[in-house]
């Protein structure tokens, strides 16, 4: 049983908990508290950022009800963040077997690219604050997401503490002093508040929340963004060069690079679109480059799609135009009206091929107005407004319009 064992603090990492006793204990060197706490174990991971055995061998010394092992996997690691993209019942079942004593990292660490710390990560900021208030600075678990640029709370820039030697974290001691502090850096890149709000988003969030796979806000987000492949009107497949220069536009190529690599694949793509990639990074770049906040993908309501919407809005207009001119409007090839009118389940509103046997059955007229150049000045600014092509189409708009209103007010 350990006489003494230190309580964590808010958003603690579980290896700074580990460090203060270390210190506290006044031990001699970092191996006799690895010692003191495991015995002969000497595979104890607790320079993982993730859980780990250490939890459970500690906790086994503590007395009940002082911590539990739940509560230091999802509060003082960064389990949340690793399973974030996981489905709900996966997560689930991963912290059940953790509970019951499994080792989870050979299976779940490579949802992360960023799996062995090169260093320590720590705001100036928190460090003073820290030191005010516990009377000691400590690790936060939140500054050791490795693509995190900013400190969530301050917006200054966190800082490295290299890991000093080739050995890994679990087998040295790296204190964070007081004297570590420096000048806060408030130099932020234009995206990096984006970027540090959407990763903290996906630490807090409740664990067993998982994005929402029929809502399919990721793809939407796409396709508004002009991001989705042109022929792939149904599948909605990404198109994979724009992706990545659009990545990398807004990152910078070293960046994409290390979490996407040098090009995206179609398969890559194709897992991201089904929510099958689980590194919680490459979603929070996406989602950041779309403009689009952190809790859209678990939302249960989906965001609306531009083309679907405006094409609504010319459907409703009642304004006739060719099929020419209202893809024109709505940016996209003629050829694609009729296929997105489909997969929107909206009527065709333009003329038809079978516009002209219904001429054959009506009564033709020809009807003559006589416009003042003022007339056709205001008429002709009417229709390219509107994307009309020809008058008759303007006529046929007015004629429908009035007849409506004249129906609509009992034809008085």
């Amino acid at each position: 049983m350990l006489h003494y064992f230190p309580t964590p603090y808010p958003d603690e990492l579980w290896y700074s908990v580990i460090a203060r006793y270390h210190t506290h204990s006044g031990a001699l060197s970092w191996q006799a508290t690895m010692k003191a706490l495991f015995g002969n174990a000497r595979d104890a991971d607790v320079g993982s950022f993730f859980p780990n055995g250490s939890i459970h061998k500690i906790l086994e010394q503590l007395p009940p009800g002082f911590l539990s092992a739940q509560e230091v996997a999802l509060q003082h690691t960064l389990l949340p963040f690793l399973m974030r993209f996981q489905p709900q019942k996966k997560k689930a079942a991963i912290l059940e077997a953790f509970l019951a004593g499994e080792d989870m990292r050979p299976r779940y660490l490579r949802a992360t690219r960023d799996i062995k710390p090169r260093s320590l990560r720590y705001c100036p900021i928190c460090l003073q604050e820290d030191t005010q208030t516990y009377g000691e600075p400590y690790w936060h678990r939140e500054h050791q997401i490795g693509l995190m640029p900013l400190c969530p709370r301050h917006r200054c820039r966190l800082l490295d503490k290299p890991i000093p030697n080739t050995r890994p974290l679990g087998a040295q001691y790296l204190p964070l002093d007081r004297q570590d502090g420096a000048t806060p850096d408030y130099g932020a890149l234009d995206y990096e508040s984006a970027l540090t709000d959407a990763l903290c988003t996906y630490l807090t969030m409740p664990y067993d929340l998982s994005p929402n796979r029929e809502a399919d806000n990721l793809a939407r987000a796409m396709e508004n963004a002009g991001l989705l492949n042109e022929d792939s009107i149904r599948k909605q497949a990404f198109d994979v060069d724009k992706l990545h220069t659009a990545l990398t536009d807004k990152y910078g190529a070293e960046l994409v690079k290390h979490y996407f690599g040098d090009h995206i694949t179609k398969a890559h793509a194709l897992r991201l679109r089904h929510y099958m990639i689980y590194s919680a990074e490459e979603y929070a770049l996406l989602t950041v480059m779309l403009g689009q906040g952190p809790e859209v993908l678990f939302s249960q309501e989906q965001i609306p799609l531009t083309l679907e919407t405006r094409m609504r809005e010319l459907a409703a207009s009642h304004v006739i135009r060719d099929k020419a001119s209202i893809a024109k409007l709505l940016g996209i090839r003629a050829d694609r009206l009729l296929p997105y009118a489909k997969r929107f389940g909206i009527a065709p509103f333009w003329p038809q091929s079978g516009a002209a046997k219904e001429a054959q059955e009506r009564q033709i007229y020809t009807v003559t107005i006589h416009l003042s150049p003022m007339e056709r000045e205001e008429l002709e600014v009417f229709m390219r407004a509107q994307g009309m092509g020809a008058y008759s189409h303007a006529l046929r708009y007015f004629l429908d319009t009035g007849l409506r209103r004249w129906r609509e007010d009992g034809k008085s």
